[in-house]
């Protein structure tokens, strides 16, 4: 249990951390519900669902990070690395923590012994009284979950749908990650990349990454001509 619980601090800088802060919120009731869930006291259950690069992932260690820093018992497990990686006996004993976050649950669909084991530790939080934060691909009545058993309890949820962002959102995100960073990304060039890089918000978050280093390390700002530099040089 050790080694899993150890993914969770990614302590790289401040500004590659997990946080609310550095996350574009398109949905003010969905921030005020994981606010209200890192409180680990009305929410015992949070499902969150959507597309892969709706930032399902963030979230979940933004809330690991944030609970944790309360002194409380943690854990993050991402299941499809785990499915391949490890056995379903990882889920033993989490009862005793106090928050589990169980992410990629899709990954589990059709694997009887994965599917029994998130069953029955679901029913071993409900008792510990150990709150539960799931991110998924579908809905809990569109994933494909053999086990019936395991569909009812998914159902139990507080759900929220993270909305997939159009360009405009996606250009503040960009703007709000760059801020979080201490940069100052323009409109003007938050549309280049968005216009000559890419749409995707993982590729995109990355590229923030990437930008913030080269920034620092030439001491220059990031106007087009030095984005383009750094993304012609790879």
């Amino acid at each position: 249990m050790q080694s899993l619980a150890s993914q969770l601090p990614l302590r790289l800088t401040p500004q590659e951390l997990y946080r609310f802060d550095n996350f574009y919120f398109s949905q003010t009731e969905l921030k005020r519900a994981l606010i209200e869930f890192c409180r680990l006291e009305t929410i015992d259950f949070l499902y969150l669902w959507g597309d892969n690069p709706s930032g399902k992932s963030h979230l979940l260690m933004a809330t690991a990070e944030q609970v944790q820093q309360s002194q409380k018992r943690v854990l993050y497990l991402p299941l499809e690395e785990l499915v391949t990686t490890a056995s379903p006996e990882v889920l033993q004993s989490v009862e005793h923590l106090d928050l589990l976050c169980i992410d990629d649950l899709d990954a589990i669909a059709g694997r009887a012994e994965w599917e029994e084991a998130i069953f029955h530790c679901f029913n071993r939080l409900q008792h510990s009284g150990c709150k539960l934060l799931i991110a998924a691909v579908h809905n809990p009545a569109a994933i494909a979950v053999s086990l019936p058993d395991l569909r009812s309890r998914l159902a139990t949820g507080l759900v929220y749908q993270l909305q997939t962002l159009d360009d405009d959102s996606k250009q503040q995100a960009l703007i709000h990650q760059a801020q979080a960073r201490g940069l100052e990304l323009s409109e003007e060039v938050a549309q280049y990349l968005l216009r000559h890089h890419s749409r995707d918000m993982v590729i995109l978050m990355a590229l923030m990454q990437r930008l913030d280093k080269a920034s620092m390390a030439a001491k220059r700002r990031l106007t087009i001509p030095f984005v383009r530099q750094v993304l012609l040089n790879g």
